[in-house]
């Protein structure tokens, strides 16, 4: 699918969605309810700002390790990408994967990234050149900070 994508559309119409950014999104909203049915209930007994305090000290452990499992993410993913090759790919199938190849290298030259009557090797090799030139690119520009 994202073969044929890459060579049918710019790549600036590529969308990459980190998964991550949910699980990071959702921990917060979490640890927000947490915190506020805690002092909720635990003013009673104690001291607001002792609880205060405590959820505090591990809010800023929770998100240290929540960040640093996201960076550790993005970083995977800009290694994938930078080595990538299509001969890598899981294919579901093992019968499927010339199929796939041959379909990589019709969409290669039909949208004329390499000529017609091209070797397979050199239309996937293209193909691989494709991806480690185009998608690093754009999938800097999820990486911000604030890409929610």
């Amino acid at each position: 699918e994202m073969a044929s994508f890459l060579t049918l559309h710019p790549v600036s119409d590529v969308t990459i969605l980190p998964v991550f950014q949910a699980v990071v999104f959702s921990s917060a909203l979490c640890f927000c309810y947490i915190y506020n049915v805690s002092v909720a209930v635990l003013r009673i007994f104690v001291d607001q700002r002792f609880v205060m305090y405590v959820f505090s000290f591990s809010a800023t452990l929770s998100f240290a390790y929540v960040m640093r499992m996201w960076a550790r993410d993005k970083e995977a993913i800009n290694m994938r990408l930078s080595n990538f090759t299509v001969r890598n790919c899981l294919c579901f199938n093992e019968s499927d994967r010339p199929v796939v190849y041959h379909n990589i290298t019709a969409l290669m030259m039909a949208s004329k990234v390499v000529p017609n009557g091209t070797d397979e090797e050199v239309a996937l090799s293209a193909f691989d050149a494709l991806v480690r030139r185009d998608l690093p690119r754009e999938f800097v520009s999820v990486q911000r900070p604030c890409a929610f």
